[in-house]
């Protein structure tokens, strides 16, 4: 197809290389730029009676946690309780406490985790009938004092409370402040246990936080989600959420307390706040990093769900097939349809975008397709997939660490981006350089569509984020088709929604998931660029200068992400220690978590790689060094009692020991084939070993002393093929001897989620 068959006044456009450049360079600066849409409001400096207030949400905050860790059965913990309870009596309400012991297993059966729990439960409004809970976990990991996971959480619920204790709600509303969330959702498993403590529950608003910024996204529901949805999106406050990143989490073995209770069939949504993950779990958790904004932001949010929950009918969250797409508008607007509906608008777009690729403007006649323009997107989307994961290759075998992006992800983003550019630059220069813009114009809408259809049809969540531009596309092209000499208007319009809504989608996947995996940002890139690619009409001439300009800067951004530092104070490596003492060989040696060719130079220079040295169930070779080993307390597992409990089956109890450890692990050999825990009421399947072993934990202060009980199906093995069980004590802290080592970590690395530790290690036959 030749261009002079198209729309009068083509020639007249922007066209050559001066202006791809152009295009180029404010794609560029919009991608880098993409996260404006999700630039939270400023805290308000006042506050009518009525609505949330930041600052005395952070007071009342500042009252009940200290600064230090508080993971779950610990002393720090009880006193967190305490000044918990004294302020939720401050408020006038009378708190309770639900002290029980929880066992949960992880969806293979090959892990379980037990602890003491104490759930701190308070209500407001009328006490029978369907209840609204507000829920949030209390407790933290061992090395974060927690302020954004989950203080945030339990902030926003104290002043929603404050606030409804002025104005009581019509519906009966119960706050669950869990404990046990980051030792396996033990908190919210005792609550089902317990039925729920005899309360009817309707709906659960479940606050969390991955980071300690960023806006408050809707990004979990229950199904059918019709109604909590749309409700949830009369909350007043600006609208982050989609259906495509709720179907995404819900692929991803990521769980919160809202988990166990969808699984049991209740039905809710859940809110976080997700940047700033180079903190999450670290001590840099803290109030000084809390960012305002995103509490105002999830404060209002909440507050305005659990007005819309208590005003609305319940009704319609008990009706099959109620499900809806949704998608925000650059967090200023908020769209749904049902499911079906949004699937077979999504396929009428393409069904156009089809007749526009074969009739592209409307004095062309029907004609051959131009098959070069067809195969541009997909092209588009090979050569950006390839070049982001061979760039990632080239500098990974240059860099000694391997996540070298976490300090400047830019760089790796620039990377990535300019790659996908000059991937298109090159298709435009040499597949395409006869095409007309008007048939890259359709050919990259459709092959768009192509992918969204397809998607949504396997996860109908995602048809929202691809029907939102794909609606404006369709009338961009009618007036394109219509009114030639306004098409290059009409094209950028709709590339311009499709930058609005696909470009901050990248940047919450890079903030969700990191830059682990190029190629897929390569590709998701690509798919947003291909549409664009009209507005810089084909390259027939000074080819060369436009690759040649594209691809310095793109070798710009490779030099780039090879120099610049992997960690800063501000976006840290993530550093733990492990002092282990194996107790039968008389060995000790200390291990770094992270990745030898990531470590600080001092640290390094005092370990070394040897595979002498191993940690039970890690096979990653770690840096170490050798410890003097000295007798010292280690955790047991002592027979109580074996005894024959069904043919072929015994139930062996065994009492654990440790004193003042942080937690007992037992490895169960796949061997011994243990098909059921028991443990303080709690029975618990085994159901598939992982790398060989069962692992069973138990955190906090009451397993010293405790008393659990296995079924073993050891079938027909031999009486004295006895396989060897691990038994493991974790203790908070480092030996003396390890010190030197550990105060080498510089201001660029952070303890994270148990921090350091000492573990002893012993080998028994049962």
């Amino acid at each position: 197809m030749d261009i002079d068959d198209l729309a009068p006044g083509y020639e007249r456009r922007p066209t050559g290389a001066p202006w791809m450049l152009v295009l180029f360079a404010v794609l560029f600066a919009l991608f880098f730029f993409r996260a404006l849409p999700l630039e939270l409001d400023p805290q308000r400096t006042t506050n009518a009676p009525d609505q949330f207030d930041t600052t005395r949400a952070l007071e009342r905050l500042t009252t009940v946690l200290d600064g230090t860790p508080h993971p779950s059965d610990s002393a720090a913990l009880d006193s967190t309780r305490e000044r918990l309870l004294s302020t939720i009596s401050s408020m006038g309400y009378v708190p309770e406490i639900h002290d029980e012991t929880a066992c949960r297993g992880s969806i293979s059966g090959s892990s379980i985790r037990c602890a003491r729990v104490q759930n701190v439960l308070f209500r407001a409004g009328p006490r029978t009938g369907p209840a609204l809970v507000l829920t949030a976990h209390y407790d933290s990991v061992e090395a974060s004092p927690g302020f954004g996971d989950d203080g945030v959480g339990l902030a926003v619920w104290l002043e929603v409370a404050q606030i409804l204790k002025d104005t009581q709600p019509a519906k009966p509303v119960v706050f669950l402040l869990t404990d046990g969330e980051e030792t396996a959702l033990l908190g919210a498993q005792a609550f089902l246990n317990a039925k729920t403590y005899g309360i009817e529950v309707g709906r659960i608003i479940n606050l969390e936080a991955r980071g300690v910024r960023g806006p408050a996204m809707m990004f979990e529901t229950g199904h059918p989600n019709a109604g909590i949805v749309t409700d949830w999106s009369k909350n007043g406050a600006r609208p982050v959420a989609n259906s495509m990143m709720t179907a995404v989490y819900e692929l991803l073995p990521n769980s919160t307390d809202l988990t166990p209770y969808l699984q049991s069939g209740l039905t809710g949504i859940n809110i976080a706040i997700a940047d700033g993950l180079d903190f999450y779990h670290t001590q840099h958790d803290d109030l000084a990093h809390l960012n305002r904004p995103s509490v105002q932001h999830m404060g209002d949010q909440a507050l305005g769900a659990a007005r819309a929950y208590i005003a609305s009918d319940w009704a319609v969250d008990k009706v099959a097939g109620a499900e809806i797409a949704y998608s925000d508008i650059a967090t200023r607007g908020f769209v749904s349809l049902p499911q079906t509906i949004a699937l077979m608008l999504l396929g009428l777009c393409f069904g156009l975008s089809a007749l526009l690729f074969m009739r592209p403007a409307k004095n062309a006649n029907w004609k051959k397709p131009d098959w070069r323009a067809l195969a541009l997107p997909p092209a588009l989307y090979v050569t950006a997939g390839l070049i982001a994961y061979f760039s990632q290759q080239l500098i990974g075998f240059l860099r000694p660490e391997p996540a070298f992006w976490i300090a400047y992800p830019q760089a790796m983003n620039a990377v990535v981006f300019l790659g996908t550019l000059l991937g298109a630059s090159a298709l435009l220069a040499f597949l395409a350089k006869t095409s007309s813009r008007e048939v890259i114009f359709a050919s990259g809408w459709m092959w768009f569509l192509v992918i969204g259809v397809g998607l949504s049809i396997a996860v109908p969540g995602f048809s929202m984020i691809f029907l939102i531009p794909a609606a404006v596309f369709v009338v961009a092209a009618i007036v394109a088709w219509l009114v030639p000499p306004v098409a290059l208007i009409a094209h950028g319009i709709a590339g311009a929604f499709l930058i609005l809504i696909f470009f901050p989608f990248v940047h919450l996947m890079d903030v969700m998931m990191g830059l682990g995996l190029p190629a897929m940002f390569g590709v998701i890139e690509a798919m947003a660029i291909a549409p664009l690619l009209s507005l810089a009409g084909p390259l027939p001439t000074q080819r060369m200068f436009v690759m040649g300009a594209v691809g310095a800067a793109f070798c710009a951004a490779i030099a780039t992400a090879l120099l610049v530092p992997a960690f800063t104070p501000e976006r840290p490596l993530a550093l733990n220690f492990t002092a282990h003492y194996d107790m039968d060989a008389g060995e000790a040696a200390l291990f770094a978590s992270a990745s030898p060719g990531a470590l600080p130079a001092a640290v390094n220079s005092q370990l070394a790689i040897s595979d002498e040295n191993r940690l039970p169930g890690v096979t990653a070779r770690l840096a170490s060094r050798r410890l003097d080993f000295v007798d010292r307390p280690f955790a047991a597992a002592a027979v109580v009692s074996t005894e024959r409990v069904a043919q072929g089956s015994d139930k062996l109890t065994l009492q654990l020991s440790a004193p003042d450890a942080r937690m007992i692990r037992l490895r169960i050999p796949a061997g011994a084939r243990p098909t059921q825990l028991d443990y303080a009421g709690n029975s618990v399947a085994m159901v598939e070993p992982q790398n060989g072993y069962f692992i069973v934990d138990c955190v906090g202060r009451a397993c010293d002393g405790a008393t659990i009980s296995f079924i073993l199906n050891p079938g027909a093995a031999s009486p004295d093929d006895k396989p060897e069980w691990i038994v493991q004590g974790y203790w908070l802290g480092l030996p003396p001897d390890a010190a030197a080592t550990a105060d080498a970590r510089d201001e660029n690395s952070v303890r994270i989620q148990m921090g350091d530790v000492t573990v002893t290690t012993t080998r028994t036959e049962f």
